[in-house]
């Protein structure tokens, strides 16, 4: 890795992570007050879909990681992202770590 990164790389992976952590947030909150007034499982869908949003944040996070560091030419950083890419995809795949 360079000495110096630039630092659109880390406002870029900070603006995924605060995107991803808002959207979810008013994601959930949009269930819980749907569930208020709303009866039966729309708010229960919503809410899921706020769980969704939340565990598919560090995966964008690393897919924009892996990007950027193959746009700098950083080949030795890339293929450690996508290592853990590879390692994310799998254990969602497979249930690795869960009983």
């Amino acid at each position: 890795m360079s000495q110096k990164r630039e630092p659109a790389f880390d406002r870029a992976v900070a603006l995924v992570l605060r995107v991803g952590a808002y959207g979810c947030f008013f994601v959930m909150l949009a269930g819980l007050i749907a569930g208020i007034f709303v009866h039966g499982r729309l708010p229960t869908e919503i809410e899921h879909a706020g769980v969704l949003l939340m565990m598919a944040t560090p995966v964008v996070r690393v897919v924009v990681a892996c990007f950027l560091f193959f746009w700098e030419k950083d080949y030795k950083y890339g293929a450690i992202s996508l290592g853990v890419l590879m390692i994310l995809m799998l254990g969602a795949v497979f249930g690795i770590g869960e009983h």
